[in-house]
């Protein structure tokens, strides 16, 4: 009885070690695995908002960055305005935004999800929004006698899949105002990528793709990524 309670006890310690040594998402191990995170200074805009930090009062009064990993926080594409905490499946996120007095802003967010499926539904959910919530609310700007429209200006070949998205104020006379945001939102693997921008700078839309284009090839240094399906993930979304 005894010499089966030892085998017994020696089994289950072999099963714990080989679970928890398994690879999982693109090798890391399953305790990794329930922690991941995007590396300090992986997003383009970073080293900018690390200078910042550095900047005379009186250029620090002039623009702001904000630097955010909570996963709670919503897409910057947001055209129904979702304030509950998402349960899309996300197991990592970072957001940077950039404003300044102008006003202008520019936003740069990377969100990682536990398989390809929940990245490409949440990507399909987005771009069915954008038409469903069409007269939603901007996230830029609030202009007195405006009003404002979302619509998916074209599709893009960026990644696994990507759209150009505007957002367009019009005065009483139904003719476009000189105010708006250009989303460029694309999907690799189980990352969800997004750049915006205001649109009342030259190029916005080729800005935003271009740097789109260079995150869409970059995400795939992380590990699972880009790779075969990856063991799904802890759903971290409802984290604050």
């Amino acid at each position: 009885m005894i010499g089966n309670m030892s085998r017994n006890a020696v089994l289950v310690s072999v099963l714990v070690t080989a679970l928890v040594a398994a690879p999982a998402f693109g090798g890391a191990g399953a305790a990794e695995a329930e922690t991941v995170t995007i590396p300090k200074g992986f997003l383009l805009t970073e080293a900018e908002a690390e200078a910042a930090k550095k900047l005379a009062p009186e250029d620090a009064a002039e623009q702001w960055w904000e630097v955010s990993d909570k996963p709670s926080r919503q897409l910057e594409l947001n055209p129904c305005g979702h304030r509950k905490k998402p349960r899309d499946g996300r197991v990592a996120m970072r957001t940077i935004v950039h404003s300044t007095s102008a006003p202008s802003f520019y936003s740069e967010q990377l969100v990682l999800y536990r398989d390809v499926k929940a990245a490409r539904a949440t990507f399909k959910r987005l771009r069915a929004e954008v038409k469903r919530c069409a007269a939603g609310g901007s996230r830029a700007y609030t202009l007195s006698g405006t009003r404002h429209r979302y619509a998916v200006s074209r599709t893009l070949r960026i990644g696994d899949e990507a759209m150009l998205v505007g957002g367009y104020f019009y005065d009483k006379g139904e003719s476009e105002s000189s105010w708006g945001e250009r989303f460029v939102v694309a999907r690799r693997g189980t990352a969800l990528i997004t750049y915006a921008a205001d649109s009342s700078w030259r190029d916005v839309s080729k800005v935003l793709a271009r740097d789109a284009k260079k995150m869409a090839a970059k995400v795939c240094d992380l590990p699972g990524v880009c790779g075969p399906a990856a063991a799904p993930l802890p759903d971290q979304s409802i984290k604050v």
